[in-house]
């Protein structure tokens, strides 16, 4: 069965949560913010890093530095899109159906704030906060919306456990985009995608 749609994950796989994090970080005078947010949003699994939850420090400032930083460094958070995130969705508009599903809930909003809305994503879905990936359940959306076979949809994402293995889960084709270098070794029928320093902004 061909692939009649790719699916993309949003944050870390689009946008760059770690140098949106380190300039405003930089802005408020606490570089450690950034070392602090790894400690804390990690996942490993065997001693490799499976998950980053980088997002959490717009939902949980607080965790991450003193309570006088919180609004500076809220008002300096802006993350950008990867470089190579614009020119590849440009690339493939029009060739192929272009979905996207985070776990984001404010997905939408970022979206639009970069100019990647309903011009660029054939359907856009936002998980439920009690049904998020890796759960297979929250796929169904984007099925739903597209109307498409799961193994016709290609889903693109950064994290191990929550791109990886929740599309592969769903029955979509797992599309691994390696922003890290991460030294795990995806399964058979996960394709894996490098990505270059150069891809930061």
């Amino acid at each position: 069965m061909s692939v009649a749609a790719v699916a993309f994950d949003l944050d870390d796989t689009l946008i760059d949560w770690t140098t949106g994090i380190d300039r405003a970080a930089a802005a408020v005078g606490d570089p450690g913010i950034l070392e602090r947010v790894r400690a804390e949003t990690w996942v490993q699994r065997d001693g490799v890093v499976v998950d980053r939850h980088h997002w959490r420090v717009l939902h949980e400032p607080e965790t991450f530095m003193a309570p006088a930083l919180v609004e500076p460094f809220l008002a300096a958070l802006d993350p950008p899109l990867f470089a190579d995130a614009r020119p590849t969705l440009a690339a493939m508009r029009g060739r192929v159906t272009l979905a996207l599903l985070t776990n984001n809930p404010f997905g939408a909003e970022v979206l639009t704030r970069h100019g990647l809305d309903a011009h660029v994503f054939d359907a856009v879905g936002v998980a439920d906060p009690d049904v998020r990936k890796p759960d297979p359940r929250a796929f169904a959306p984007v099925l739903a919306t597209l109307g498409l076979d799961a193994p016709q949809i290609a889903y693109v994402g950064d994290s191990v456990i929550a791109d990886v293995e929740g599309a592969a889960g769903a029955g979509l084709r797992a599309v691994w985009l390696d922003r890290w270098n991460d030294p795990w070794s995806p399964p058979d029928g996960v394709l894996r995608i490098g990505s270059s320093p150069s891809s930061r902004t």
